[in-house]
Formats: C-alpha cells, structure tokens, sequence
C-alpha cells in the first residue's frame, strides 16, 4: 500500500513476484513545476552525473518541456530535450501514434547514442501513453538496465504505459 509521505507527496511501490521488477510511484500536485527541489528524488542518484534525455511531443513541449527541462537542470541534473512529432491520424484528430515507426525510433536512437549514453543515463518520458511507449522501448534497445522515468500526462498512459512493464512500439 502507498503512503503520503512529510511532504504529501504519495509514494507507492509496484512489483512482479516473477520477475526481479519493480516501479516506484510518486504523485504530487504540481510537481513540474517544483523540479528543482524534487528532481533528484525522481532521477535515481545513479544518473544524477549522467547525460539523460527528456523524450516528449510537440503538444508537450509548448506546454511543460522547458518548465521540466530547466527544474531538472536546477536541480543539478544534465538533461537534454528529445521531441517526437504529433500529426493527423487517419480520423483526423491530432496524435502522436502515427510517430510509432521505426524511423522516428531510430532518429532519437541516433540522437541519443550521438550525444552520448551510458549504463548510469536515464530515459524520461514527458507525455501520454505512445511517448511512453517509445521511453521504453528506447531504454530497452540502447542499454541493458539504463533507468527509465514516465512523467506521464494522461490517465491511459499512466495505467497502461507507465506502471506496466511492457512497452511497444
């Protein structure tokens, strides 16, 4: 069971009994916005001195990128801004699943390995389910055991993308 803890942030923690797996929950109220004091509890210490990389879509970039990008820099974290495109789906609403392709994959592949990664960088997901989605993919291509962080922005991504362990793509 969570808790809340001094500083009413609810912590939580999920596991498989098969599996050495396991995801910590935190939840606060306008935590983008206090980064710089909680940043370095939502990035595991171990990459606090590495290059990490905040994946996000162009609707969350306008909205909080910079906000998530600067907090984590305040907090002393090294974190640079990967976006992926949203486009027209076929039923013409604005979304980012048409960017689940491997090219898109492989562009913030080339990006990140260009850049510079390492087994202590971290993979931050800023968005809903389909970016995500590509977080966890991109953690499981490029590293064995590189940490990854959802920031999740939607109710779906939350319970399918972020606390469950399988991610595609």
């Amino acid at each position: 069971e969570g808790v809340i803890d001094e500083n009413n942030v609810y912590v939580n923690n999920f596991s498989r009994a098969a599996r050495p797996l396991e995801s910590d929950v935190l939840i606060k109220n306008g935590i983008l916005s206090e980064l710089k004091e909680y940043g370095r509890e939502i990035i595991p210490a171990r990459c606090h001195d590495a290059s990490n990389y905040l994946v996000t879509d162009s609707i969350c970039d306008d909205l909080y990128a910079e906000k998530v990008v600067l907090g984590f820099r305040a907090a002393g974290l090294n974190v640079r801004k990967l976006v992926v495109p949203v486009m027209t789906d076929k039923s013409g609403e604005t979304s980012t699943e048409p960017s689940k392709t491997r090219e898109v994959f492989d562009q913030l592949v080339d990006e990140i390995i260009g850049s510079g990664i390492n087994k202590n960088s971290c993979i931050i997901s800023l968005g809903g389910g389909v970016v995500n989605n590509i977080c966890g993919v991109l953690a499981a291509n490029l590293y064995r055991g590189i940490t990854l962080v959802h920031l999740t922005t939607t109710t779906m991504g939350a319970f399918d993308a972020a606390i469950d362990f399988k991610q595609g793509i």
